[in-house]
């Protein structure tokens, strides 16, 4: 019915709770928490994920 749709609700997920889209299908969240030499790679967007610096790949 719609191809991307799984694709949209992630990406709409990583919006909601302020990750900053970098380019079509990629999200970035900075926290004040994390390590500055750290980030977490994702496919799946996640509020538990809040105290860390995470790249986010849809």
């Amino acid at each position: 019915m719609f191809p991307n749709f799984d694709q949209e609700l992630k990406e709409l997920a990583a919006e909601s709770i302020g990750w900053l889209p970098l380019e079509n299908g990629a999200y970035l969240h900075v926290s004040s928490e994390g390590k500055e030499d750290r980030v977490v790679i994702t496919g799946l967007p996640d509020a538990g994920l809040d105290g860390e610096n995470v790249l986010l790949l849809v």
